[in-house]
């Protein structure tokens, strides 16, 4: 709770584990670090709360009314406004 922002060894992490958006296939340098559980008021800046997002689909988190959860295994459930959900698996680990 003491910085907002992902720290540099923090963004390489989340490097080693995505290679893309969580959501899509945008390359991981061209995408934001998105806290899971928002970092005002209750978020933690860990990587168990991260995770990277192309601008678009970090705008829907924030905008555009998803509801993001990262279980233990990074798999991420995303519900849309219209209540339906979708899946994405967890990211395949990559060599640094």
């Amino acid at each position: 709770r003491t910085t907002r922002l992902a720290n540099r060894e923090q963004r390489r992490a989340l490097r080693v584990l995505y290679r893309t958006c969580a959501c899509c296939d945008v390359v991981f340098e061209h995408c934001q670090i998105h806290h899971v559980i928002w970092f005002d008021p209750d978020g933690r800046t860990d990587i168990d709360n991260m995770l990277p997002l192309c601008h678009r689909h970090h705008h829907l988190a924030h905008e555009g009314g998803w509801k993001l959860a990262l279980l233990a295994d990074r798999t991420l459930r995303v519900k849309l406004p219209n209540g339906e959900v979708r899946v994405h698996s967890p990211p395949r680990a990559m060599a640094a």
